[in-house]
């Protein structure tokens, strides 16, 4: 029974990652619906790990599960990503001040892992699903750094709706992917130095061009 337990999690896991992929790089775009017979036959899997997994994307806030039983990828509005901003801009900052002075020298080999990518995908022409990737992980690592499980939770519940912001953003202007890399050095140096109020400056800085960049997307 607990070898049955340990492969049906796997699965449910390997369903989770791949459909996660699809959507954050837009294979299933905004509004899509997620036909589950069609991804019962693509990866060879029965209706149950993929039902787990659409319930956990669900708390993503990745999908829209219907009373009629139908699913679709959300498709925010640019009313969703001036909220999302607004509370961004808060609660990473908080995030970034905390990680400043509680950061381990673990967390802090990571962060700088995660610039040596970022810097990698800017030179590889301008690389935007790799950058994407590693800037959710940037983000991350910074706020699970903060040592404070409320602020992680809450900031976590929103990265559903933050991967579709940030591939509006990157694909809108590439050129945004630079200035991306410099703000997270200048993040990743305050934290490295635990100055705490610089760090968070830093991130707040980072998180207002992210917006500005997004509304001249969205404008267009």
């Amino acid at each position: 029974m607990s070898n049955f337990i340990v492969k049906k999690t796997t699965l449910k896991e390997q369903v989770y990652e791949y459909l996660k992929n699809a959507i954050t790089t837009g294979e299933i775009g905004p509004g899509d619906r997620l036909i589950e017979e069609k991804v019962s036959e693509t990866l060879q899997v029965s209706r149950s790990p993929i039902r787990e997994a659409v319930r956990m994307l669900e708390k993503d806030g990745l999908l829209n599960v219907h009373g009629s039983g139908g699913v679709t990828v959300v498709n925010p509005t640019v009313e969703d990503y001036r909220n999302l901003y607004e509370t961004r801009v808060e609660m990473e900052s908080l995030a970034a001040y905390y990680a400043a002075q509680r950061r381990t020298d673990k967390e802090l080999a990571e962060m700088q892992e995660f610039i040596v990518e970022m810097q990698k995908n800017v030179t590889d022409n301008h690389n935007v699903k790799g950058m994407l990737q590693v800037n959710f992980s940037f983000h991350e690592a910074i706020v699970r750094a903060s040592q404070n499980p409320f602020l992680i939770s809450m900031t976590l519940q929103l990265r559903g709706v933050n991967s579709f912001y940030r591939k509006a953003i990157l694909e809108g202007n590439p050129s945004h992917m630079r200035e991306a890399l410099q703000d997270h050095l200048d993040i990743f140096q305050a934290i490295d130095r635990q100055q705490q109020d610089e760090a968070r400056e830093s991130m707040r800085r980072h998180i207002e061009r992210d917006f500005q960049s997004f509304m001249k997307v969205a404008s267009k």
